[in-house]
């Protein structure tokens, strides 16, 4: 009696917290809903659709650890897929694209104070640009410089992915897409040599070798995911919304994780719930599609 009892209460709690069983159901299984945070800003001065507040970043990181979220970085998820490491449940990606420099600033001790990690996804051209011109320390403009991306890397909790050196443009191309009467090779080459400039730039400045990238605006095709991958590049974020199905042993399925844009003028526990709603309904798809 006291037996069914105990199951009859670990019932009860599963459904009241909504996200207790799943996890139970994703630790039994060969895969993970990997969740994927978009940021970009961080600034005090003002918010928006691509900037958030340090309080509001801080509140973001709160929340979702207090809802048993985990955090990890890329290559933690890309070993996992190769079959060669472990994931927690709940695996959460922080990231932020453009490389700005209050990314340092604000976001770099929050993660330290709440034992966080992110991947910060760099623009070449841009911090190539604070780094020659020497207006490197606004919080309000400045990208990282070298030096910055070094420190960085120095606290042991962030990982570095290419943005592109500079295909972070509308135009003439948008972002990696392909020109009109491009041909197959020519398109090729100029992801080629893009990608891998900003790959180079990076093992020279600060002796890392990246294999993390996110595609400007989202724009992705099969030609760019070929230079990725001859370049060794593991795992791809796109700016797609919802969570991924990560499977072990599945090297392919980090490529074009989905992610949430943690805008700026929303609430945080309303993303949360939104972010509760995409996990939940892939793990239940994902563990029916993996019954017997």
């Amino acid at each position: 009696m006291k037996k069914f009892a105990a199951v009859l209460v670990l019932s009860l709690l599963a459904v009241c917290c909504g996200f207790a069983v799943p996890c139970a159901a994703e630790e039994k299984q060969d895969f993970r809903i990997v969740t994927a945070l978009m940021y970009h800003g961080v600034l005090k001065s003002r918010q928006g659709e691509y900037i958030v507040s340090p309080a509001r970043l801080e509140e973001d990181i709160v929340n979702f650890k207090n809802a048993g979220y985990n955090f990890v970085l890329p290559c933690q998820v890309a070993a996992y897929a190769r079959g060669a490491g472990s994931l927690p449940h709940k695996p959460l990606i922080l990231t932020f694209d453009d490389g700005h420099y209050n990314n340092a600033f604000y976001a770099l001790p929050l993660l330290q104070k709440h034992g966080a990690c992110a991947v910060i996804n760099v623009i070449g051209a841009f911090s190539a640009f604070s780094a020659s011109s020497g207006d490197s320390d606004n919080p309000n403009y400045s990208h990282l410089t070298w030096d910055n991306l070094n420190y960085l890397l120095s606290s042991g909790i962030i990982e570095l992915g290419n943005h592109t050196y500079d295909m972070h443009k509308y135009s003439p191309r948008f972002g990696v897409g392909r020109l009109g009467g491009e041909s197959d090779g020519e398109y090729y080459s100029a992801l080629y040599k893009d990608f891998s400039r900003l790959h180079e730039t990076i093992r020279e400045k600060c002796g890392y070798d990246m294999t993390t990238f996110a595609f400007p605006f989202g724009k992705y095709t099969e030609i760019a995911e070929q230079v990725l991958k001859k370049l060794g590049y593991t795992l791809t974020f796109t700016c797609n919304e919802g969570v991924t199905k990560v499977t072990s042993g599945s090297p392919s399925s980090c490529f074009y994780i989905r992610r949430i844009n943690m805008d700026g003028r929303s609430d945080s526990s309303a993303l949360l719930q939104k972010a509760e709603g995409y996990y939940r309904s892939a793990l239940r798809q994902s563990s029916s599609s993996s019954s017997p």
